[in-house]
């Protein structure tokens, strides 16, 4: 007896749940009486335990893909609805809120959805927990460095072989411009402070190694780099005359300055008047 003839003989469809075959059985055993129709009986009795069988072989049989897809589907919405006010919450704090603020909330989240340990977090959470961090930090106006550093670490984003370089290089080619930049600013950040601090000539010298390094080849990180660095002198009181003269030489600032105007026009002009009034003539 084929498979599909058992089911034709209970005259239900093929199903996984026993219950089901027994209870169509007992219902035409009713009219199909060994002692009336032994050979009847006896198809019907084959047809029951070959049922039997066919709906054991169903409940231990795999999910077709479609039902997987469907399963997938539901918990995908389910997970992003969870998920979507969190995510929204970072990337208010990116743009709204301080480093700390958004750091804080991280952490939390991570907890929150149990998502730092590798061996027992939910796969599915992790992957749309990464789409959500990805667009917080790449599609809104403005990230914390220290957040950006921490998720493309945790996400491993710009490493050989990821799927997002495979999927969009463009995209991860920005977030290394990023890292760059951030990079860049604080390094900015470094020769300010020793000036700041009354050593000119260290922030000088800091100023001559960070010429010929690999951070500032770039020439959009070089231009972000050495506008900051001008903005941050002319705030100054008195202007570092020993940096700034540094500055011009190494960056060749009196030959073409056009990238320190555009980026702030008032900050170049001020520092312009305040070095003339000073008598510098580089």
């Amino acid at each position: 007896m084929s498979k599909q003839e058992c089911w034709q003989i209970l005259g239900i469809a093929p199903t996984p749940e026993e219950r089901d075959v027994k209870r169509a059985y007992a219902k035409l055993i009713k009219t199909t009486r060994p002692e009336d129709d032994p050979e009847a009986f006896q198809r019907l009795r084959n047809a029951f335990e070959d049922a039997l069988w066919a709906a054991d072989e169903l409940r231990r049989a795999p999910p077709p893909p479609e039902a997987i897809d469907a399963t997938r589907a539901g918990r995908e919405v389910e997970i992003e609805a969870m998920l979507r006010p969190h995510v929204e919450r970072l990337a208010e704090l990116n743009e709204q809120g301080t480093r700390d603020e958004a750091m804080a909330a991280l952490e939390a989240m991570l907890d929150q959805f149990a998502l730092r340990d590798p061996a027992t977090r939910d796969p599915l959470v992790w992957q749309l927990f990464e789409d959500g961090m990805l667009w917080v930090c790449c599609d809104i106006s403005a990230n914390h460095d220290d957040f950006l550093r921490v998720a493309v670490e945790m996400f491993g984003w710009t490493q050989p072989g990821h799927w997002l370089g495979e999927r969009d290089p463009k995209t991860v080619e920005w977030l290394r411009l990023r890292l760059r930049e951030a990079e860049a600013l604080e390094a900015v950040d470094q020769v300010l402070d020793l000036a700041e601090q009354g050593d000119e000539r260290e922030a000088s010298a800091m100023l001559r190694r960070l010429v010929d390094d690999d951070l500032l080849v770039n020439v959009d990180v070089r231009h972000l780099f050495e506008a900051e660095l001008m903005v941050g002198m002319s705030e100054f009181e008195p202007v570092p005359m020993h940096l700034s003269e540094s500055a011009f030489a190494l960056f060749g600032w009196k030959r073409d300055h056009r990238h320190l105007e555009e980026y702030h026009p008032d900050a170049w002009r001020e520092y312009q008047m305040r070095l003339a009034r000073l008598g510098a003539n580089w």
